[in-house]
């Protein structure tokens, strides 16, 4: 039996493609935690915290872009993504 090689840019198109569902799994969790600061009564912890979220949105955008500039996610990959405004 013979494993399927695959390319270091398919390697990459499904890299990234994980590396953005992971973050997106995590933003939830970051969400219900700036909650819990600010009613806690730590405001400045919060504001950090949206500040570091929004920073990691642009990433995300920077990804997406490359994933889309190699192609998009590998076939048998599916890149599931929700944009919160």
């Amino acid at each position: 039996m013979t494993e399927k090689q695959y390319t270091d840019i398919e390697k990459l198109q499904t890299l990234i493609t994980h590396w953005l569902q992971h973050n997106e799994s995590h933003g939830k969790e970051y969400a219900k935690w700036v909650a819990v600061a600010r009613e806690a009564g730590h405001s400045t912890t919060a504001e950090h915290m949206e500040q570091a979220v929004d920073l990691l949105a642009k990433a995300d955008r920077a990804f997406e872009k490359a994933l889309e500039s190699i192609g998009g996610p590998r076939k048998g990959q599916h890149h599931h993504h929700h944009h919160h405004d």
